[in-house]
């Protein structure tokens, strides 16, 4: 399929600058229109990115041929009925959580719920490079109201920026994100939590690198993090239910209580981040 003759993207933080950033690379003839709030993010992304042209609003970006939505998810709804009520634009999210905003649209044959598998926890543009989304997973999570096509054309646009798609259902999005991303960044938010508890000069002087690698994940971006667990609270939950239960089984096993040891419970944690991580430092 021809690439896009324009492409319209809201927020330009961090996911919404590197999908300029590769829309820029790899879509050269492709028009790239922005909406952007925030001065300090219009002039970061117009000092690296020339080609983006800026918007006044979301609804300005109608007459593109796709939108992609980089902003919280409790602003994906509005905007996103904002631009479709303008023009006949493809319009894309892509938040963390699925389930309610593609309940929400429903009735919208032109939205299609998306969520890119990569990028980080860090605010504002560039804070991860483009490339960091390039060959991650693209999950398109697709609403009965959607057409074929319009799901095919989504795919091959995506496909040329580099991502891997896969087709989720989005409860089923929202429930294994719910233990691969949405819990971890809540147990870091919790840990933090109980970090500030501590006076800081204590805390700075016996911090080891575990304290540290877990409390970053405590995003400054609260207000995404926020929404995103309010509006996956069932299967987060759900999620927290089960890990309650291993700490549990945990602490049993050290205190005697098991049926098995530490070291045998430990072990099976163990295998599972060695796969994940490929590791073979051990073999």
């Amino acid at each position: 399929m021809d690439a896009p003759e324009s492409i319209g993207i809201v927020g330009t933080g961090l996911v919404g600058a590197a999908l300029a950033g590769l829309v820029t690379a790899r879509l050269p003839g492709t028009r790239i229109r922005a909406v952007e709030p925030k001065g300090a993010h219009r002039a970061a992304v117009a000092a690296r990115l020339p080609r983006v042209d800026w918007a006044h609003c979301a609804a300005d970006l109608g007459s593109c041929e796709m939108v992609l939505l980089a902003c919280p998810p409790g602003d994906v709804v509005p905007l996103a009925r904002e631009i479709l009520a303008a023009g006949d634009a493809l319009v894309v999210d892509t938040a963390s959580v699925k389930g309610l905003i593609c309940a929400r649209m429903s009735d919208a044959p032109r939205f299609v719920g998306g969520h890119p598998l990569a990028g980080g926890n860090r605010v504002g543009p560039f804070t991860a490079e483009p490339d960091a989304l390039v060959s991650a997973r693209f999950a398109l999570t697709p609403h009965p109201g959607n057409a074929e096509a319009d799901l095919e054309r989504v795919e091959a646009v995506l496909a040329r920026l580099g991502f891997s798609v896969v087709r989720l259902d989005p409860e089923a999005h929202d429930a294994v994100l719910a233990r691969t991303s949405h819990l971890p960044h809540l147990l870091a938010y919790g840990f933090a939590g109980r970090l500030a508890e501590m006076e800081t000069e204590e805390l700075l002087a016996f911090a080891s690198r575990s304290t540290r690698g877990i409390a970053r994940f405590a995003s400054a971006n609260t207000r995404m993090w926020a929404e995103i667990l309010e509006q996956n609270g069932g299967h987060v939950s759900a999620a927290l239910d089960e890990l309650i239960l291993e700490l549990m089984t945990l602490r049993n096993a050290f205190a005697g209580d098991g049926e098995v040891g530490p070291e045998a419970r430990l072990a099976v944690a163990a295998e599972a981040a060695r796969i994940l991580n490929g590791s073979h430092e051990d073999e």
